[in-house]
């Protein structure tokens, strides 16, 4: 049995922590207000999973201090919203040390390389760093300590930074998650085969009003034929700055293959095939994370990399621009760009050796 650090007591954090520990593991959960470890404290301690995952979690620790969380843990894995991650990359280049396994997951293009900066402005070696582009669970919180595992995906893409790195972080990962975790390859390619901006943000957008109603219709109910149309070319401009970068990404329907065994079909028959049974909401405010997290550090990031080679991705611009108006608010002044990375002004070259060799600066 191993040692386990979650970071972050959301969906995916708990239900991390519940399956860690029900597999017998040392499981410590953070949370960094603690306002979500007080249900689960009052549920004797522990997380009831339901769904794939069935049983009472019991994590051996529950706690606010970071320090305490990780000391000693061989992989802590972060499962914070993305606008948290530069705090607790922050954080983390503090106290980690070169032998623990830091895995973001899931990861937005740039989680590795920006927590790997984090470890050189704090004058301190870093340890071993992976991200992948989505999470490995399927996830929502039913009531407080109680989530429902819609599934457990069968594998997901993972790297490391350096992408040498990533045989070994497998390898650790193997005690905790079995070979669910599979090489992607290199940051690079596997930030960039996040598809969760292609799937959350057309429908979202383009069905404003039952959003502004708060209608919570499932978001593949909201997937018409012309609607697919829109994720696919979305989903092409990603590929195509993959493909501009000197990486291979993951497709949005290939995505679907791996992750659910969704195969033939439709547009929206694949949608349905892959996401039906978990019938997950589609966003009830502008605060859901479709569009705090998806656009920001989603779009936003692709739409600025983007810039830096002279590459056009002018429907990615236009959800972005969009959505600034209809959620009132700056979503590239609030999201994480290449001069946030450090990589303002870089060459195809160099944004290359930052994801895939670890220089940063």
């Amino acid at each position: 049995m191993g040692s386990i650090a979650i970071i972050g007591a959301g969906n995916v954090g708990q239900a991390i922590a519940g399956h860690m520990s029900l597999q017998g593991h040392d499981v410590r959960l953070f949370d960094r207000w603690g306002h979500d470890l007080e249900p689960i404290k009052a549920n004797d301690g522990g997380i009831d999973l339901v769904g794939e995952v069935e049983g009472h979690g019991r994590p051996s620790l529950l706690t606010t201090d970071l320090t305490a969380a990780v000391d000693g843990a061989q992989a802590v894995v972060v499962a914070v919203p993305a606008f948290a991650h530069a705090y607790i990359s922050q954080e983390l280049a503090a106290v980690l040390e070169p032998s623990q396994l830091v895995l973001i997951q899931p990861g937005v293009l740039g989680s590795g390389v920006e927590l790997a900066r984090m470890f050189s402005l704090a004058g301190r070696k870093r340890c071993l760093i992976a991200e992948t582009p989505t999470s490995l669970y399927t996830c929502r919180l039913r009531q407080p300590a109680n989530v429902y595992v819609g599934a457990i995906k069968h594998s997901v893409p993972l790297a490391a930074v350096p992408s040498a790195d990533t045989h070994q972080a497998l390898a650790i990962l193997r005690t905790y998650f079995g070979e669910r975790y599979v090489s992607g390859g290199d940051a690079l390619a596997v930030g960039l085969s996040n598809a969760n901006p292609i799937y959350h943000v057309p429908p979202a957008v383009l069905n404003f009003k039952t959003v502004e109603d708060a209608d919570c219709h499932p978001q593949h109910s909201l997937v018409t034929p012309r609607i697919a149309e829109v994720i696919d070319a979305l989903d092409r401009e990603r590929l195509g700055l993959a493909h501009a970068l000197g990486v291979e990404a993951t497709s949005f329907w290939d995505f679907l293959t791996s992750a659910y065994g969704v195969t033939e079909g439709t547009f929206v028959e694949r949608i349905v095939q892959g996401y039906g049974r978990q019938a997950f909401p589609e966003p009830d405010s502008v605060n859901h994370r479709y569009f705090t997290e998806d656009i920001p550090f989603g779009l936003v990031i692709w739409s600025s990399l983007a810039a830096q080679i002279g590459l056009s991705m002018p429907l990615t611009d236009s959800f972005i621009a969009l959505s600034n108006t209809l959620c009132g608010r700056d979503f590239v002044a609030d999201g994480r760009t290449a001069e946030s990375l450090g990589l303002h002004g870089s060459h195809v070259g160099s944004i290359r050796a930052a994801f895939i060799d670890g220089s940063v600066c």
